[in-house]
């Protein structure tokens, strides 16, 4: 049996590989070095690996967005064969497994059963130590030649690994708001216009929560803005524990926040701002920094619209959940509102 120290931890490849590296692995390592996105690496890691060990599937992890999950980005499937799809695992579920050194039969535990226990698992490592993904194998065939082959593949990648990592890394600087670590308007313009295209081409539903805090500016009044954007930042923590993965938050602006959620309808889009409503509401905020004072309670408005049905463009889905909000912001406060639905024969 393959131990990890066999597949994944063995003697230090050098980034060149030497004259008599296998003509195959070089062919593999240049489609690697070729990709500047790291999901679109491990892709290819997967694709040859299904290839070499005639294996039923391979996927590939690689770290969520608070870069302490580490989530499927990449995978080859034979009709029938597993799905992890919504597998989550642990970056330190996968450090403790790979200093305890375990035999490679272990990674159906690793991976919470989701794939047979005959599978095995190869971690893939940029410059440092630490695995950056994971690259899953499932039913292959056990031969020590595939799987030589393979890590040394793996191994001989990591200077590109370590590039697509740091121009992620990089781009995430851009994507992400200072104060509250969720994303930034730029990038919600960005991602919503994509989302909007692939719904409207495979008419798939899509939800947009638009929410604004009560009472921000008095917490910037009495406490300072400092103890305010500590504030959002604990807005943001609750709200992304709310969430599915799929899902995203976005700081709009100011004290405004925006959820985008793909493949949606307005009904789930209500549950999860219900979610998020009481999850902003339940405690107060800032009682680690205020001491017996206890901390301040804060509430928001909420507004939900969903395409197609209260919006057609990506301009109206703002609009439209922007309106549903003021409507709470205006009276009641701590509550929902949903769109309107847009009338029939409304232009696209």
């Amino acid at each position: 049996m393959a131990t990890i120290d066999d597949i994944g931890r063995g003697p230090e490849t050098p980034a060149d590989p030497d004259p008599g590296t296998d003509r195959d692995v070089l062919a593999a390592l240049l489609e690697v070095h070729r990709r500047l996105d790291l999901a679109d690496q491990l892709q290819v890691l997967a694709e040859v690996a299904v290839s070499w060990a005639a294996a039923e599937a391979a996927f590939a992890f690689a770290p969520e967005d608070d870069r302490q999950v580490l989530v499927p980005v990449a995978s080859v499937r034979a009709r029938g064969s597993a799905d992890v799809t919504g597998a989550r695992v642990r970056v330190g579920d996968v450090k403790q497994w790979i200093q305890d050194g375990e035999p490679a039969a272990r990674a159906g535990d690793l991976l919470s059963g989701l794939v047979p226990v005959s599978s095995f698992v190869l971690p893939v490592r940029g410059e440092g130590a630490d695995p950056v993904a994971l690259l899953a194998v499932v039913g292959a065939r056990d031969t020590g030649e595939d799987l030589r082959r393979l890590r040394s593949l793996v191994a001989l990648a990591r200077r590109a690994i370590e590039n697509a990592s740091q121009v992620r890394a990089i781009r995430e600087l851009v994507i992400k708001d200072d104060t509250t670590e969720c994303f930034n308007r730029r990038y919600f313009e960005e991602f919503l216009a994509e989302e909007m295209s692939r719904a409207s081409r495979f008419h798939a539903p899509l939800s947009l929560i638009f929410f604004d805090m009560d009472g921000l500016k008095q917490v910037n009044s009495l406490l300072g803005h400092a103890m305010g954007s500590r504030a959002l930042f604990e807005v943001s923590v609750r709200v992304r524990g709310k969430v599915r993965r799929f899902d995203k938050l976005f700081r709009f602006g100011g004290d405004e926040f925006c959820i985008v959620l793909p493949e949606t309808e307005w009904h789930g889009a209500l549950e999860v701002a219900e979610r998020v409503r009481v999850a902003i509401a339940g405690k107060p905020f800032l009682a680690d920094h205020l001491g017996e004072r206890g901390g301040v309670k804060m509430t928001a408005s909420f507004g939900v619209a969903s395409f197609p049905l209260h919006a057609r463009t990506k301009a109206e889905l703002l609009e439209r959940a922007d309106w549903a909000m003021q409507r709470i912001k205006s009276g009641v406060k701590n509550s929902i509102a949903i769109a309107e639905i847009v009338e029939e024969g409304h232009g696209s």
